[in-house]
């Protein structure tokens, strides 16, 4: 057990849902204060204030998604991403089929939402690459509250997870259509919305902090991944508003991205670094590499089971 006896804040990237389980899920069972390490799990009023309140160290630790990581570097915040909560969840244009939208040509005339300034980036960028005049469709920023815009007849379209406004929006009204913006943009990846545990400067100089927290929270990716319907159970008993139909639902279809060994995948990366450049966020000059580092993961997830061999010592 650590002797690190920290008070530590981490500040997620919206308000709590079943894509956090891993992180509620080692806070309720006790495996971050194991660490020595009392955490204040905090919620934003903005989504898009995260990175900068990172940045300027106003909390320890952050979770935000890879292409709003490198944005943040690239106006200067210093952050940087130490591992990963969410593998490559798909994220699109969301729509009801009523809206009669069924490719992304089909913006015409319509409304389109997005969550930010990075948003509105993709989709004016799409619709140049595919021809369509800009002043055919309107972009509305919405948050992260597509649903409920869309529901409320605000957009007729905007951008989501297919594993949570998808599924949200199909519970409320019906049959949905998505366009993944991967696919889109050509990426063969949808890792610019891979959701990343990201930290200021401050926090990099405490290296075994760093450490502590990453181990509970791969305990906490182990239980959730291994374990789902007693994962699904302890985050109710933290939060019990997730406790419905709807919420389970959402929690069974994150559970494929959970990130088992929080690893920052290098092709990702890569990706995203030359999508960022397409979009002129980044220029030629960037050092990606500055962005992440996987030097304070494990050498091997965390496992229940005890190991008989040590196939990673070196020779």
């Amino acid at each position: 057990m650590s002797v690190l006896k920290s008070r530590v804040s981490l500040l997620l990237n919206w308000s709590t849902n079943p894509y956090h389980a891993p992180i509620i899920i080692a806070q309720q069972l006790n495996f971050y204060a194991q660490e020595g390490i009392k955490l204040a799990i905090l919620e934003p009023n903005d989504p898009s204030d995260v990175t900068e309140l990172v940045g300027l160290g106003a909390v320890d630790f952050g979770v935000k998604a890879m292409i709003h990581t490198v944005a943040a570097r690239a106006k200067g915040y210093p952050v940087r991403s130490i591992g990963t909560l969410l593998d490559e969840p798909p994220t699109g244009l969301i729509a009801l089929k009523s809206s009669g939208i069924r490719n992304f040509h089909d913006i015409v005339n319509k409304r389109v939402g997005y969550i930010g300034e990075f948003g509105q980036k993709i989709i004016d960028n799409l619709a140049e690459l595919a021809g369509i005049d800009p002043n055919s469709y309107e972009t509305v920023r919405i948050g992260m509250n597509v649903t409920d815009a869309i529901c409320r007849d605000i957009i007729d379209t905007g951008m989501g997870f297919v594993n949570f406004q998808k599924i949200e929006l199909e519970h409320l009204r019906g049959e949905t259509v998505f366009l993944r913006i991967d696919q889109l943009a050509g990426l063969g990846c949808c890792c610019f919305c891979s959701v990343l545990f990201i930290v200021p400067e401050q926090t990099l100089g405490k290296p075994e902090l760093i450490q502590a927290f990453l181990r509970a929270t791969q305990r906490g990716a182990a239980l959730t991944t291994e374990q789902p319907e007693e994962a699904y159970e302890c985050l109710c008993q933290a939060k019990p508003q997730l406790r419905t139909p709807l919420y389970h639902k959402i929690f069974m279809h994150s559970l494929p991205f959970f990130s088992r060994n929080l690893l920052n995948v290098e092709r990702d990366w890569d990706k995203v670094g030359r999508y960022t450049k397409h979009l002129n966020i980044i220029d030629e000059d960037f050092a990606l590499t500055d962005c992440y580092t996987n030097q304070f993961l494990p050498k091997a997830p965390y496992s229940e089971i005890p190991a008989v061999a040590n196939c990673l010592a070196s020779e």
